[in-house]
């Protein structure tokens, strides 16, 4: 059986405007197995996508993209452009994942992939987080992900300033998700318009979502109860993440109830959100059990008591790193990216 093939540009933050003879002799001879393409690193040109995309479409077993941050420097004019030549050459191939996080796509770059997103409906993998998408950026995604049934299963569109706007223009494309299982967006300016919609629309839409990551947007008391309703629902999931949501400790009542009602909880974030002494408690009983089953539990910035925090931490005593510290001053660098890497799964 013939093995697959990864091209890689190894990532040496080179500005790359051609492939070398040497590497455009690797990828003929391997084109016909290739099944991923690694750019992330460098910065590449519109006169290096030129050259590259005639490679591109002679990968017909090509399903994965990892193009994370290589765009360093280049202008706004010009990423738009490269992304285009880059969407159009994927056209017609089973690409499964595609990764152009941390890259200014900006909404010029989006309306350049739209093309290739209305007929991607096989992709599963799509990480477009700290891309500069804005409103009109987002809403170019969205349209093309309404373009007919879409097998997407994980959407990364984190820090975007996707704003409420955004939230719910990225909300009509759910209807044609059916399959979603993750969303991450945080830290995307989303107010209780925003919110709403874009929870109510997950919940109608998406029966096999298992992760949601709205962290550091804002979940008003007005939006609990759609919140609420999404996570009683959701038969599957089993990781959500509302740190920093600017959750006050009279809405906690109504989610510390839903969360009870969860088959199984693997990692919850629930920073700052003013679960007091008595709630702290009511989630104890809930993560008690579950213990067996939670890999990650951030409870940092409320209101425990001593004795409660103790509580926690004596009940993840054999379990390292399950729990994290309740303090700021105790956390470090390392379990602040694990959280990170946990809840946004950016690497191919």
């Amino acid at each position: 059986m013939e093995q697959n093939y990864t091209f890689t540009i190894e990532s040496k933050k080179q500005n790359i405007d051609a492939l070398t003879e040497e590497q455009q002799q690797e990828f003929k001879a391997n084109s016909e197995k290739c099944e991923i393409i690694v750019l992330k690193g460098n910065s590449y040109s519109k006169q290096f996508f030129h050259q590259f995309s005639e490679f591109i479409t002679t990968s017909k077993q090509l399903q994965k993209i990892n193009a994370n941050d290589i765009f360093v420097g280049k202008g706004k004019d010009e990423i738009p452009q490269s992304l285009e030549i880059l969407g159009n050459s994927l056209i017609g191939l089973n690409i499964l994942s595609l990764d152009l996080s941390n890259n200014a796509v900006n909404p010029f770059g989006a309306e350049a992939l739209k093309p290739f997103l209305k007929q991607a409906h096989q992709l599963q993998r799509l990480f477009l987080n700290n891309c500069g998408l804005g409103i009109r950026g987002v809403t170019q995604v969205s349209e093309g992900l309404q373009e007919g049934e879409h097998n997407l299963q994980i959407l990364a569109i984190a820090r975007n300033r996707a704003e409420c706007d955004g939230a719910i223009e990225i909300s009509k494309a759910f209807p044609t998700c059916k399959k979603l299982q993750e969303l991450h967006i945080y830290q995307n300016g989303i107010k209780q318009k925003g919110m709403m919609e874009l929870l109510s629309s997950l919940n109608k839409s998406c029966a096999e979502l298992t992760t949601i990551d709205i962290r550091d947007n804002f979940v008003h008391e007005a939006t609990t109860q759609v919140l609420s309703d999404l996570i009683t629902n959701a038969a599957h999931l089993t990781a959500i993440n509302i740190s920093d949501c600017n959750i006050q400790g009279k809405q906690n009542k109504q989610i510390l109830e839903s969360l009870s009602k969860l088959v199984k909880i693997e990692r919850l974030g629930y920073n700052y959100a003013e679960l007091n002494d008595v709630q702290g408690n009511e989630l104890y009983e809930i993560i008690v059990k579950q213990v067996d089953n939670v890999t990650k539990l951030e409870l940092k910035g409320n209101e425990f008591k001593k004795a409660t925090k103790q509580k926690f931490k004596e009940l993840f005593a054999n379990k390292e790193k399950v729990l994290g510290a309740f303090d700021s001053d105790d956390e470090d660098e390392e379990e602040a990216d694990e959280l990170q890497k946990l809840f946004s799964q950016l690497v191919i």
